[in-house]
């Protein structure tokens, strides 16, 4: 065998221009890092300078990274242990992390599915990404996805790809990876055409918060293009990513570590959650609305924005953290498909003209003599506006004239109806709702 020194000499000479330091020197292992921004160009050229030598390694998962290092047994008892980090901490933050991630995803998942098997790390090469590119369509730049993930997004993408494979292994032969592009820029674009027809206001993300797409040979847009309505759109979908023959499906993105899980939502209602509708609770003197239901959970309804008269929306609160937000226009729209009176969105610019603004405070008296009754105080109403500066008693009056307006609303509903809209609020902020497509979440 090699002495450590000897291995040292050795790699030395193909670590001109990149760091390296030892990170541990103990009795049974050494760990030399080795820094630099290809470092899957970093490892190959080391491994091929070793080949050429009597030096003998493995390539290997390390503790010290998600990406494979290599090892090198000194002695029976002894091993030098090379590991390979992205200089600079890896591609930036925000959006281009995001593309980063959703397309190494994609990549992954189709060696995954080109060696018909799970994969580790060891498998995503090269050769690979080049062997299997019929089974992935991404924007995300392939050099950094093979040099720059950092390990959490490694280890992430080698969850989600074994998982995947699971679950559609029958797909196989066909099968294709999309982030980003046109196939994806097509299913996108349908739904923001039919939004145009409906007169509708929907953020994309709560029509479907897929990532990714995945599509099979048997996958024809034509279905989408034809369709007129949301509803016709959203049962188009539900017939695509049908389990018992899937076609076209999206996929929902989080990072994952340890294990992964992936399920199916939005593709038979009947299995949505269900949600009872308890009462509608506030305060005078708050901004707030709150809808209760008999879990537990709630909808606050408020202006989040500040003393600014706008960012009027609810947001679901969970026992352990917040679960999803739904924005005055969605609110609207779903009051709108159970036929009931809608909330004036045109509160903000009435406060703001002085002509206006004493009839909205008006209607919101009325309607908080409506819902608090005998808790109803008009003296404190009238203290709360002298002590407040004006910026913030408008800013309270906008938040609380629109949530006045829902619980007015809500009051004067049969029961049932009332149970199926707040329940449909609740899952629209979870992108759950009637209005929003069948998808599946890998987490």
């Amino acid at each position: 065998m090699v002495s450590i020194s000897e291995v040292l000499l050795t790699i030395n000479e193909v670590l001109q221009g990149y760091e390296s330091e030892v990170k541990k020197a103990g009795a049974r292992v050494t760990v030399l890092q080795v820094n630099g921004k290809e470092r899957s160009e970093i490892r190959e050229e080391i491994k091929e300078k070793l080949d050429k030598t009597r030096i003998k390694y493995e390539q290997k998962p390390v503790p010290e990274s998600g990406f494979d290092g290599l090892e090198i047994q000194e002695s029976p008892t002894s091993i030098l242990r090379i590991i390979f980090k992205t200089k600079g901490g890896g591609s930036g933050a925000g959006a281009a992390v995001t593309e980063l991630g959703e397309s190494a995803q994609c990549v992954y998942a189709a060696i995954a599915f080109g060696l018909g098997r799970h994969i580790t790390n060891s498998d995503v090469t090269p050769d690979n990404v080049k062997k299997f590119e019929d089974k992935f369509s991404v924007n995300g730049n392939l050099d950094k996805i093979m040099n720059e993930m950092t390990d959490e997004w490694i280890q992430s993408s080698v969850l989600g790809a074994n998982e995947l494979w699971d679950k559609f292994k029958r797909l196989k032969n066909g099968i294709v990876f999309h982030r980003g592009d046109k196939t994806v820029n097509h299913i996108e674009n349908q739904f923001k055409r039919i939004k145009k027809i409906e007169g509708i206001r929907i953020d994309i993300n709560k029509w479907s918060p897929a990532d990714i797409y995945v599509t099979t040979p048997k996958y024809d847009p034509k279905c989408l293009e034809d369709e007129k309505s949301l509803k016709g759109l959203n049962q188009c979908m539900n017939e695509r990513i049908n389990p018992t023959d899937p076609k076209m499906f999206g996929v929902s993105l989080k990072k994952m570590s340890g294990s992964a899980s992936l399920k199916l939502l939005n593709f038979d209602k009947k299995d949505a959650t269900e949600k009872i509708f308890d009462k509608v609770e506030m305060t005078q003197d708050s901004k707030d609305v709150y809808i209760h239901f008999t879990d537990g959970t709630r909808i606050q309804f408020r202006g989040f924005s500040g003393d600014s008269l706008s960012g009027w929306q609810g947001e679901v609160k969970g026992s352990k953290a917040n679960q999803g937000k739904i924005g005055g226009g969605p609110t609207n729209l779903l009051l709108k498909i159970h036929n009931q009176k809608l909330i004036d969105i045109n509160v903000a610019s009435k406060l703001k003209n002085k002509s206006q603004r004493g009839t909205v405070i008006s209607n919101l008296k009325e309607n908080l003599k409506l819902v608090l009754k005998n808790k109803y105080n008009e003296s404190e109403l009238t203290k709360m506006q002298i002590d407040m500066t004006e910026a913030k008693f408008l800013a309270w009056a906008y938040s609380k004239s629109q949530g006045m307006e829902l619980a007015t609303i809500l009051n004067s509903m049969n029961a049932n109806i009332r149970n199926q809209l707040c329940e449909d609020f609740y899952l629209y902020a979870n992108s759950q709702s009637s209005i929003s497509s069948p998808y599946y979440k890998l987490e």
